[in-house]
């Protein structure tokens, strides 16, 4: 029990982040949206979303702001989401 507390604590974690060849986060990305089931960012020109009430997600163009640690972009059914740079 103790060790899948372990294991579900890395996973929640590490969920968004990008890990190079060599295991290490080299940039790590939490996004947000109402109904959002899983997400992937990696800071370039568009951002994975699947929302709750859709079988898959899908890749939307996103936004980034002058500091370039936040991007905001809209899924094809309106919902915005928001992509934040950790630190």
């Amino acid at each position: 029990m103790k060790k899948s507390i372990i294991v579900l604590f890395i996973l929640i974690v590490t969920s968004g982040c990008v890990t190079t060849d060599k295991g290490v986060n080299s940039e790590c990305w939490k996004c947000t949206a109402k109904g959002l089931i899983s997400s992937r960012y990696t800071g370039r020109d568009s951002a994975y979303i699947h929302l709750r009430e859709f079988k898959d997600g899908n890749n939307y163009k996103v936004q980034l702001n002058e500091s370039k640690c936040v991007a905001t972009g809209t899924t094809a059914n309106g919902t915005p989401f928001t992509c934040t740079k950790m630190k």
